[in-house]
């Protein structure tokens, strides 16, 4: 198994945290059992499984997992019952992050975003990646990959605004934020171009705290200094990028496809914006990919939520509080 370097660093600072109290929802399957009994044991959570207890009992049966040490809290069959009551459990501060199991992305992200639920916060929700490439001298955050489709630029605010928030909670002190588009300057033709050139405005006027901010650069400059300035591009967060936001779902999903295609690696997601961080994993990710996940929620939830004053993480320095634009 190839060793991530990146991806270590981050357990390693997650082992310094108490447990993490983590309702998994719906855990009607090996793989979701299986990260619930993972964490226990390496001491990151303290999880908790949300749904119908004797489905969940039978499951573990069939798969010979012991989950006679996990608590259960039991639900109706449907999936979107179990959903309704992680969110309830979250909102009471009975769960400090919530992990998907067998239900689908709507019977658990619908009860976190609905109005009375008490875990929106101003901001929507969305997604980041956090990508551990080989030959990278540092891992990168990737958004969003995975639930905003085609963002306006209200949207991409509050992308930018999540995304600098999770890259602070695991320790870039003050993080350097590519905003991708399809070249390195504004053209009229593209509406990438422009929303960077508006983000970049925002960031000028202080609305990103504690982070860099430049852009447009296309993806070439922001992950190559040397790229950069074969096209004369001159920027200081090129070849340094900590966070790259992409222009939309369809772009992004595009930059991680080809990095992984190519370089390898691994790739951890998780939904940011809501009070607590939600872990959504694929029917296709590893248990690593699972657990180097619940590592990224367990350093958020004790960063704090999306709308509250970050606190510097342990072993990491403490953000910045002016906030920057590159030149």
């Amino acid at each position: 198994m190839p060793v991530h370097a990146h991806v270590q660093k981050l357990v390693d600072r997650a082992r310094l945290l108490p447990p993490l109290d983590a309702a998994v929802v719906y855990p009607c399957d090996r793989e979701s059992l299986q990260v619930a009994l993972a964490g226990a044991f390496a001491g990151y959570l303290n999880p908790m499984l949300v749904g119908p207890e004797a489905r969940i009992r039978a499951v573990a049966d069939t798969s010979g997992l012991d989950i006679s040490r996990l608590a259960i809290v039991d639900t109706g069959e449907a999936p979107r019952a179990a959903g309704v009551r992680a969110a309830e459990l979250a909102r009471d501060g009975k769960a400090a992050a919530l992990i998907r199991g067998s239900l689908g992305n709507e019977d658990l992200l619908g009860p976190v975003a609905a109005p009375e639920s008490g875990l929106r916060t101003e901001r929507r929700l969305s997604h980041a990646y956090f990508l551990d490439i080989p030959g990278q001298p540092r891992g990168l955050l990737l958004a969003d990959a995975y639930m905003n489709v085609t963002p306006n630029l209200a949207a991409k605010r509050d992308i930018v605004r999540n995304t600098i928030h999770l890259a602070t909670a695991i320790g870039a002190a003050t993080p350097n934020v590519a905003l991708l588009a399809a070249m390195d300057g504004p053209a009229p033709a593209f509406r990438s171009t422009t929303d960077a050139v508006a983000l970049k405005a925002m960031a000028m006027q202080g609305l990103f705290h504690g982070a860099v901010v430049d852009g447009p650069l296309a993806p070439d400059s922001a992950l190559s200094a040397e790229a950069a300035r074969g096209k004369g591009v001159k920027s200081e967060i090129a070849g340094r990028a900590d966070v790259l936001i992409g222009p939309s779902m369809e772009s992004a999903l595009m930059v991680l496809r080809t990095l992984l295609a190519l370089a390898g690696g691994l790739a951890a997601g998780i939904v940011v914006g809501a009070r607590v961080p939600v872990v959504v994993p694929t029917r296709h990710d590893s248990l690593e990919v699972r657990m180097a996940s619940c590592v990224l929620a367990s350093l958020l939830a004790a960063a704090g939520h999306a709308g509250a004053k970050t606190q510097p993480v342990a072993g990491s320095l403490a953000p910045d509080t002016k906030a920057r634009v590159a030149a």
